[in-house]
């Protein structure tokens, strides 16, 4: 009787002996899958952030090339210069002049006649800066915002220059006869260099 019992015992123990390798094996194995999903989540986060690597690297070279063709195109449209047009109009402003020359009260000008001379440089003045608004118009359509916003500031300027040295001629004759001549003279020679000046700048043939 007491044999059956230590053979009950032993019998108990290796089955609980068994019983813990199990578990142990079934952990081992739980832990091994958990570790094989943990290993796969990894590999998966890291080909998902080389995939969006790999996106965004191409849409920033496909921006950079979009914006270079942007400039590229930018620059081709941007025109300094009218052309055919500069001979045309090199031709009108010799014919002014040649104009001028015809009329009736140049030769009392020449004399020296004030009446004469202020009536000759006023209307020779009238005659370059009416071409000179012609020709800045042309500019404005024709050239490109940005050269002509720069073109723009330079003609307010020279405005500004012409009117100061012309005021300065009128004031050397103050109250006299040739006050109006002298004022008339100096606009006509600024306004007619101005004209030729933008067509040779600004105009091609």
């Amino acid at each position: 009787m007491k044999n059956k019992k230590i053979v009950l015992f032993i019998v108990i123990g290796l089955s609980i002996l068994t019983f813990i390798a199990c578990r142990k094996d079934s952990q081992e194995n739980q832990n091994s899958i958990s570790e094989i999903k943990k290993n796969q989540q990894v590999e998966d986060n890291l080909d998902q952030v080389d995939n969006t690597n790999k996106k965004d690297s191409l849409d920033s070279k496909i921006e950079i090339k979009e914006n270079k063709n942007i400039e590229e195109d930018n620059t081709k449209n941007i025109v300094t210069r009218v052309e055919g047009r500069r001979k045309e109009f090199i031709e009108r402003l010799d014919n002014i002049q040649k104009e001028l020359d015809d009329l009736p009260e140049k030769k009392d000008s020449d004399a020296g006649v004030t009446n004469a001379m202020k009536n000759y440089y006023g209307k020779s003045y009238e005659m370059y800066d009416e071409q000179l608004n012609e020709i800045y118009a042309l500019l404005k359509k024709e050239l490109s915002s940005e050269v002509m916003k720069g073109l723009k500031t330079e003609q307010i300027k020279w405005i500004e220059q012409k009117e100061d040295i012309a005021n300065k001629e009128r004031l050397k004759y103050n109250g006299g006869t040739f006050e109006n001549v002298a004022y008339y003279m100096s606009l006509y020679e600024s306004t007619k260099e101005r004209c030729y000046e933008l067509v040779n700048e600004y105009m091609i043939d």
